[in-house]
């Protein structure tokens, strides 16, 4: 706790120096002054980054999390590891990965439903080998990253686990694995809920990977996981005054006589009440409670029963609704003032995400490693590599028995056009990666040192960098963003003017008094009960 709060302060600290707070504002300084100091803060934050496990341990930080994540100088090391154009790439790479993903998935369970047969759904295992491939590919992802936070800390490791969108990702493609290999054994999806349960987690993973992409996206994502947090007590409520009214209704009507039996037969008027079992009888005052109630249900039933009925419905619809709504709309509230600090902390744990990747697959150059380190990221590219060819195969061949499929009847219209759109969205962004690759080996290496600086090499750049710094433009990154409430924001480095010297002077003078009238208080409380303390033999 305490190496916490001092890692806390000390952020702080570093992200309000400013040239003014270290001279004084009314001190003049030149321009040159001004850039040299800039230069070397930003020297500094460059070394505080380049500490091993810098940002996968600021995910130690817990609740001070929310703070730290939007300072200068952690959003300048944030800025610096994802503000990059290759994670940028790979980001989108993986969100239209997902989606081929449950485009296939979703494809697959469609064909064995329809076309339960080993023969027919032989001549289509494409689906299967890109959804495979994809599920496989987001597994190894997060084994690497749990690797990477072990090595760092084994808490960390275990921290990282217990999220619970953590876990809903690890648990999701784990689920994909077992039910495309089962029904590539057996196709058969009739009794297996599961095969539905795993679609909609799908979903739920695609939703908490997109949450750093923008800052209004984020606000609302934490927001729902905040609402659904803060709600456990108000559905605990909630339950009971169901079960409380669905109990008293249904054991009155049967002790009063109103459900009559004729000829051994439930009278049709009183089915809906007098036929219902416990579990269905909770289902329907649910409905009541959230204002599903007819008047003419009540047309036989007693003054007592009609009273239960309406008490349920006003304590369903007038107290607890307006409840909910109170609750749903002051957490909505709370996160659009702390957006900001919300957006900052999902960039942080992007970053440290990807921090985690490049130091499994690229670790840092070692002199005294030899040939394994060398050899870990010549295999780490490979993998990478592979992974993404063996995915652009699979894909090819499963749009062209998606083409086939779809003249033929079997494949409806959503699916075929939403298959394309993905597919060409993730193409696009595998291009513009390997391009950018490219041109930057181009920079790197001398042996193409004769292609700096031609056309192909400046228009390489350019449609690589280009779509990249609209993207960060948009959202805030590469240009340090302002948090409104951050203690750093407002902080420029200018001399004051005079009268705000003055100003600055007598506002220090007066809080000194202050401070030194508390002490003096203080002091005096103390001195008053040691006086009077009764004296111990």
């Amino acid at each position: 706790e305490r190496a916490r709060d001092c890692a806390t302060v000390y952020l702080c600290i570093i992200s309000r120096i400013t040239l003014s707070s270290l001279f004084g504002k009314q001190i003049n300084w030149s321009e040159a002054d001004t850039k040299r100091f800039h230069s070397m803060r930003e020297k500094l934050y460059r070394e505080i980054g380049k500490l091993p496990g810098f940002l996968p341990c600021m995910l130690h930080l817990g609740d001070s999390l929310h703070e730290v994540s939007s300072r200068r100088a952690v959003k300048y090391i944030v800025e610096s590891k994802i503000g990059r154009p290759l994670p940028v790439y790979l980001m989108f790479m993986e969100i239209f990965q997902l989606l081929l993903l449950m485009t296939s998935y979703r494809i697959i369970v469609e064909l064995v439903y329809d076309f339960p047969s080993q023969e027919f759904l032989s001549q289509y295992r494409d689906f299967w080998g890109l959804a495979l491939c994809s599920a496989i590919m987001f597994a190894i992802r997060d084994i690497a990253i749990m690797l990477s936070f072990s090595s760092t800390e084994e808490k960390l490791a275990l921290r990282y686990a217990r999220n619970f969108g953590n876990m809903v990702g690890y648990v999701t493609t784990a689920c994909v694995i077992i039910v495309l290999s089962v029904l590539f054994v057996k196709p058969n999806i009739v009794g297996h809920n599961f095969v539905g349960i795993v679609a909609g987690l799908l979903w739920w993973k695609f939703l908490l990977h997109v949450k750093g992409m923008s800052e209004s996206l984020s606000t609302l994502i934490y927001t729902i996981m905040q609402i659904a947090a803060s709600l456990r007590y108000f559905l605990a409520v909630f339950f009971i005054a169901i079960f409380f009214f669905a109990d008293m209704v249904d054991i009155v009507k049967k002790t009063s006589g109103e459900c009559v039996y004729i000829d051994d037969e439930i009278d049709s008027s009183l089915e809906t009440f007098c036929s219902l079992t416990p579990l269905q009888s909770y289902l329907a005052m649910y409905g009541v409670m959230i204002g599903g109630m007819e008047i003419s249900s009540l047309e036989d039933s007693s003054a007592l029963v009609s009273l239960l009925f309406v008490a349920a419905s006003f304590c369903g619809v007038v107290v607890l609704v307006n409840i909910l709504i109170a609750i749903v709309t002051g957490e909505y509230e709370k996160a659009q003032q702390h957006s900001c600090y919300l957006f900052a902390r999902a960039r942080l744990e992007a970053a440290a995400r990807q921090d985690a990747r490049e130091n499994i697959y690229f670790p840092p150059d070692d002199p005294t490693s030899g040939i394994g380190r060398k050899l870990w990221r010549l295999s780490g590219t490979f993998e990478l590599v592979g992974g993404v060819v063996t995915t652009e195969y699979f894909l090819i061949k499963s749009l062209i028995s998606c083409q086939s499929l779809h003249k033929d009847g079997h494949v409806g219209d959503f699916l075929f056009v939403a298959l394309i759109l993905c597919a060409a969205l993730q193409l696009i962004f595998v291009v513009a990666a390997t391009m950018y690759m490219i041109a930057k080996a181009i920079c790197n290496y001398d042996s193409l040192r004769w292609l700096r600086g031609s056309k192909l090499h400046t228009v390489m750049l350019k449609i690589c960098l280009l779509p990249v710094c609209r993207y960060l433009t948009s959202i805030g990154l590469g240009k340090g963003e302002k948090c409104p409430d951050a203690s750093d924001s407002d902080e420029e480095d200018h001399p004051l003017l005079h009268k705000e010297f003055l100003g600055k002077q007598a506002d220090f003078e007066s809080n000194l008094q202050e401070a030194i009238k508390e002490s003096e208080t203080r002091i005096l409380h103390a001195m008053k009960s040691m006086m009077f303390q009764n004296p111990q033999y």
